[in-house]
């Protein structure tokens, strides 16, 4: 791992010194101690960082290893699902083969994504997977401790230089090789550089070129492919916390901005695990296999498995619905048996948005209906 410590997550020595070092961050004590006591931390915003202190330091101070924090966060997890969904649900876990796989999803939430699947391995007492974070989430501070203790790690943005770029792509491709076949950890990869805010759940060719570098001069794609069992994997939110957010973009900000500050990141990540969610679904694909016969015929078939597994929910279909009123494009897409009363319940999350940003939010939602309808 040293060849990887500048992008790697931490490892079980360096545990005990980020715990110490979270427990006396009044950064890190004063951003989360209002979702854990809020009124306390509201009234007397000192006793609510003493309170969440003890408690942070209840929960975790004894962990020695990365497995030792995971199982301590665990029930924070399940705590969250249970207030901030109205039921998380799982299929497709015959395709669990039991050995380091690399998974391949579907970006909607920074943070979650990623973290529902690991939920989901740690109750089937499953070994948990390597997350891939972007650089601009890293902070220097709390985030990334809390990030880089719960297995993930760096995937560069913004790289300047074309040698600079390959040295870096290289590395990250021969880290995720290494991690699946010699260090025998799996890997959680989003399928495109950010989240798809459009609600088109598209493979980037870019991220399998990545992926298969480091390995591309010794290995045919087909054994490349047996040797990490890549498997897509899908999530299906109900309401999406960041719809509007997403909608609306990042007006005003200047570029350099936008690579020197990552408070609006940070902000979107909090607000992506405490948002309301709904109902949510993980569906694990079957591992890509076969004959295939270049990176091309790969997106294509990731991009099959995780838009034909994608569980449409009813605002799916209030959104075609409400798109059909003045756009023919969605007409055939419309389910006779629209619920009226619980589309303008969906509705009446943006009722003072502007029609502009609504259009873009109903057409987020609306396309993964799209998707199945073209995949027939």
């Amino acid at each position: 791992m040293n060849d990887f410590k500048e992008i790697g997550p931490y490892n079980d020595s360096e545990v005990p010194e980020v715990i110490e070092r979270l427990i006396n961050n009044p950064i890190f004590l004063s951003r989360l101690s209002p979702f854990f006591f809020p009124r306390a931390s509201f009234l007397f915003p000192y006793l609510g960082r003493v309170l969440f202190k003890m408690k942070f330091n209840s929960y975790f101070g004894a962990s020695k290893s990365i497995k030792d924090f995971q199982n301590n966060l665990a029930p924070f997890v399940g705590k969250m699902i249970e207030n901030t969904t109205q039921g998380f649900t799982v299929s497709g876990e015959e395709n669990l083969l039991n050995k380091p796989s690399l998974f391949i999803g579907n970006h909607r939430d920074i943070s979650m994504d990623a973290a529902f699947l690991n939920y989901a391995l740690y109750l089937k007492d499953t070994k948990t997977a390597r997350i891939a974070i972007g650089d601009n989430l890293l902070d220097r501070g709390y985030a990334e401790d809390l990030m880089r203790l719960n297995k993930s790690f760096v995937v560069h943005r913004n790289i300047e230089g074309v040698k600079e770029t390959f040295r870096k792509l290289h590395k990250l491709s021969s880290y995720i090789y290494k991690s699946i076949t010699q260090d025998l950890e799996s890997i959680w990869i989003a399928q495109r550089e950010g989240r798809a805010n459009d609600g088109n759940d598209s493979t980037d060719i870019a991220v399998l070129k990545m992926l298969f570098l480091s390995t591309r001069k010794s290995l045919e794609l087909n054994e490349w492919l047996e040797n990490i069992n890549l498997t897509p994997v899908v999530i299906s939110y109900e309401y999406d916390p960041l719809d509007i957010t997403k909608a609306t973009g990042r007006k005003g900000w200047k570029k350099s901005e936008k690579k020197l500050n990552n408070t609006q990141d940070i902000s979107e990540l909090i607000k992506g695990i405490t948002g309301f969610k709904g109902r949510v679904h993980l569906h694990i694909c079957e591992p890509i296999k076969g004959n295939l016969s270049s990176i091309e015929q790969l997106v294509k078939e990731i991009d099959i498995s995780i838009q034909s597994n994608y569980k449409l929910w009813p605002t799916n279909h209030f959104s075609v619905s409400e798109l059909a009123k003045e756009n023919k494009k969605y007409k055939h897409l419309v389910e006779e048996n629209i619920n009226s009363e619980e589309a303008s319940k969906f509705m009446l999350r943006f009722i003072n948005t502007e029609r502009l940003v609504l259009n873009k939010i109903l057409k987020a939602y609306a396309f993964p209906v799209l998707n199945k309808k073209r995949l027939g």
